[in-house]
């Protein structure tokens, strides 16, 4: 039987997912996407790794996932066939051939999260799935600020969701933004890794800053105590999109 490491590029709306974790019973992206790799293999199934476990409701523009695949499937038509069965709402953007030491997660150097916001006084329903609706005050001058102290390589913990199993929660985050587009307003973050629900928990706070409740200075207190109860609620999923992963070589 030939056996050969596949990289998949993938693109989904997690609106109808529990995530991309494998959940019996439940409908998630990895489960969705070995369902369909296992029918090209006759059958035979093997685990699909993710570069990262995105939440239910949340949104992928490029997750990546490594597959010991062991049909006859070239990669053109293995990314056609993986089309034409996948549901509309998960896509194949690219399926190639790589190293068989290649790890979708280990070899990530980059990810890029993006959070939006809707700021219309009523709420476009063209993007209740996909952008959190804010229509409350919001000072750009208070959340640049705090923005700008979160760039840096430390500890997460203030940040991290009670359930994170990870014990090392020191991380780089090398970029953290805001971008205005018409009637929507994104949060952008660029880091060497991310925690569970860290991304959600850094916009619940930028929130609060927006909104006057918090004063700026609050993420250093964040940071410094690791004391999660300092930090604003946990931002809604809907609004979380993963952007980009970078691998050595794509750094550009």
């Amino acid at each position: 039987m030939s056996v050969r490491r596949v990289r998949i590029d993938l693109a989904y709306d997690g609106t109808d997912f529990a995530g991309w974790q494998f959940q019996p019973g439940q409908r998630t992206v990895q489960g969705t996407l070995e369902a369909a790799l296992r029918r090209l293999a006759g059958g035979e199934g093997r685990r699909v790794r993710g570069a990262g476990r995105t939440d239910a409701g949340a949104h992928a523009r490029q997750q990546v996932a490594d597959h010991d695949f062991t049909g006859r499937h070239g990669d053109a038509e293995l990314q056609h066939s993986l089309r034409g069965i996948l549901p509309p709402d998960l896509r194949v953007v690219r399926a190639r051939t790589v190293d068989p030491a290649f790890d979708a997660r280990r070899d990530a150097r980059a990810k890029t999260y993006r959070y939006r916001l809707d700021t219309t006084p009523h709420g476009d329903p063209f993007l209740a799935r996909y952008a959190l609706h804010h229509p409350d005050s919001f000072d750009r001058d208070r959340v640049r600020d705090a923005l700008a102290r979160l760039p840096g390589r430390r500890d997460w913990s203030g940040f991290t969701a009670a359930s994170c199993e990870i014990v090392d929660r020191i991380r780089e985050v090398r970029r953290a933004q805001l971008i205005e587009t018409g009637t929507e307003i994104h949060f952008e973050f660029t880091a060497d890794g991310f925690l569970t629900h860290m991304v959600r928990n850094v916009v619940g706070t930028l929130l609060e800053v927006a909104r006057g409740r918090f004063e700026p200075a609050r993420i250093d207190r964040i940071l410094e105590s690791r004391d999660r109860s300092l930090a604003g609620r946990t931002a809604p999923a809907h609004g979380l999109c993963l952007m980009e992963i970078r691998y050595p070589g794509e750094d550009g």
